[in-house]
C-alpha cells in the first residue's frame, strides 16, 4: 500500500509539481480511498522525507553489524554501504525536492534519534559510556557532519554523480 502511494506520488510530483498535486489525487493515482492514504501518510510531505528516513534506519542496522574496523572506518562503511543500495534515490525524486523551497532545510540524511543510536553504538565498539565520555559523540558527529555536507551538495548537484562519489570526495578532502 505505502510503495503504491510513494509511487502514484512521485509520478504526479515528477509531471505536475509538488505543489501542484493534491492529496486526493494521489489517493486516486494509487487505487486507495482517501482514509487509507491518511492512515498510511500524515503529510504530504512525508511522501518526500520517507525515504530519507527509512535510510537513516537502515545506516544505523548496518553500522551495528559492521565490526571489521574502528567504528569510524565502521560508520563510514555503512553509510557508503547504504548510499551504494541505492538509497541515494531515483534521479526523479532529487529533481521533485529541488523543485519544493524550503525542504531541503528540513532534510537531514541522519534523524535525531538515529544519531543518539549511532552515539551508543560507537561508546560500546570503544568500550566507554557516552554520557561520560566525548569520544564515541565527536566521532559520530564529525562524520555525519563530512557526509550530511556530502549530502547536501548531491541534492542540489546538477550532474550524474552519485551519492556515493559525493560522499567519497567529501570524506577525501577531510
Amino acid at each position: 500500500m505505502r510503495h503504491a502511494i510513494d509511487t502514484a506520488a512521485l509520478t504526479l510530483f515528477s509531471e505536475r509539481g509538488y505543489d501542484e498535486v493534491t492529496t486526493d489525487e494521489i489517493a486516486a493515482a494509487a487505487g486507495v480511498s482517501a482514509s487509507i492514504y491518511y492512515r498510511h501518510v500524515p503529510t504530504k510531505e512525508d511522501l518526500l522525507l520517507r525515504p530519507v528516513r527509512a535510510s537513516s534506519a537502515a545506516i544505523v542496522e548496518r553500522f551495528a553489524a559492521h565490526t571489521t574496523s574502528t567504528p569510524e572506518h565502521d560508520l563510514i562503511e555503512a553509510i557508503r554501504d547504504q548510499a551504494a543500495t541505492g538509497a541515494d534515490g531515483p534521479s526523479q525524486w532529487r529533481e521533485v525536492i529541488a523543485g519544493v523551497p524550503g525542504i531541503l532545510d528540513r532534510i537531514t540524511l541522519i534523524a535525531d534519534d538515529d544519531r543518539g543510536r549511532l552515539i551508543e553504538i560507537a561508546a560500546h565498539r570503544l568500550g566507554v559510556d557516552a554520557d561520560d565520555d566525548l569520544r564515541p559523540g565527536v566521532l559520530v558527529v564529525t562524520v555525519l557532519a563530512v557526509v550530511e555536507y556530502a549530502y547536501r551538495r548531491w541534492m542540489t548537484a546538477t550532474d550524474n554523480r552519485s551519492l556515493a562519489d559525493y560522499i567519497d570526495a567529501a570524506l577525501a578532502a577531510r
